[in-house]
This record gives C-alpha cells, structure tokens and sequence, in this order.
C-alpha cells in the first residue's frame, strides 16, 4: 500500500554521532532508499577546495547553512549529518516543527574515543578528510551529551545505532518520553559516556 503523500509528510533525518562513528558511511546505505538530499557540511567543503578542506570551513559551514534554509523555504524532505557538539541546530529545529516537518535524529556511536581516533584515521588513508586527536575527543563526548539531553527531547523519534568491528547494531529507539531499549549493555555504554562528558 503506497502511503499518501501529503503537506504533513516533509521530513527531516539527521544522521548524528562523533568523528569517524560511520555517518557518511550510513548516508550511502540509508538515504537513497529513502531519496532523501544529504547535506553534509565536510563534503561540501571537499568539494570546495579539495587540496585544503580547512581553508573553506567556514564558508562551507555558511554554504550548509543556506542550503539548509533553502530547503526549508521549498518545504522539501532532506537529511543532514551533524556531531551534535555544538548547539547550532536547536533553532533549526524549532523552525523545522513550526513548519511541521517530523524531525527523526539517527545516532551512531562508538566504544570509546580511541575507536574514534582510529577510525579517522584509516578514513584519511582512504582520501578523507583529517581531525585533530583532541577535536575527536572532546566531540566524543560533548556529541552524546547533547543528543540525549538536549536534542533527544525536542525531535519527534530518534534511534541509537552502535557502530561495532562488523556491523551497525540497534541499542535503542525512541520517541517523545518513550525510550525502547533493545540492548541493554550497549546502552550501559552510551550512557557511561554521557556522565564523562569534557
């Protein structure tokens, strides 16, 4: 049965989680499924200035920003991939649900910050782009902190993926107060975090 299309319908998933957690990875798998226009602020800023991906952040960061607005005003259906380590999207949000878009927060996380650092960088071998040990670490932590009590709270659903050696693994999904745990001590984990939070 083919679902109804109608103004209610937009919607908005943001693919979340630490440096070298798997987002872009994820986008690749997930979102042409669902055909869905993936921002992502680091390929914007890749393509940009390949050589020197630092020397335009800020201006793919404003670029992202517009982008962002741009399908706000159209009312179109879009994903992005955000750490959630600062606290720039909460306004987005906001503006998002007085739009009535369903706003869906897909967060990936990692053992530990070194899992973290590692994975950064085997993704700079492969071409990818670099962050600083100390970046990873802090947004590690500030990453988590802020999605469970800052943005968990204020988007419509949510899910807790963790990114293992082989696979992505289901913790824990969400919506409104309601929180469903499907595996308790992965979710022992991310939580263990959320108290360290630098």
């Amino acid at each position: 049965m083919k679902k109804k299309k109608s103004k209610d319908s937009k919607q908005v998933i943001i693919l979340a989680g630490p440096n070298g957690s798997g987002k872009t990875t994820l986008s690749k798998d997930l979102l042409p499924d669902k055909k869905l226009p993936f921002l992502n602020a680091d390929e914007i800023a890749k393509d940009m200035n390949p050589n020197d991906v630092a020397a335009v952040r800020i201006s793919a960061g404003k670029k992202f920003l517009n982008a962002i607005q741009n399908y706000i005003k159209k009312n179109k259906s879009f994903a992005l991939e955000s750490t959630l380590s600062g606290q720039y999207l909460v306004k987005i949000i906001e503006q998002l649900k007085k739009k009535k878009y369903a706003v869906h927060i897909i967060y990936i996380f990692l053992e530990n910050t070194e899992s973290a650092i590692s994975r950064v960088k085997v993704r700079v071998k492969k071409g990818g782009h670099h962050v600083p040990d100390e970046d990873v670490i802090r947004r590690f932590y500030r990453s988590k902190e802020k999605f469970w009590n800052i943005y968990r709270p204020i988007v419509d659903s949510w899910e807790i993926l963790y990114n293992g050696e082989d696979d992505l693994s289901i913790v824990a999904t969400g919506a409104a107060k309601l929180i469903n745990i499907i595996d308790e001590n992965k979710f022992n984990v991310f939580q263990r975090d959320i108290t360290n939070e630098r």
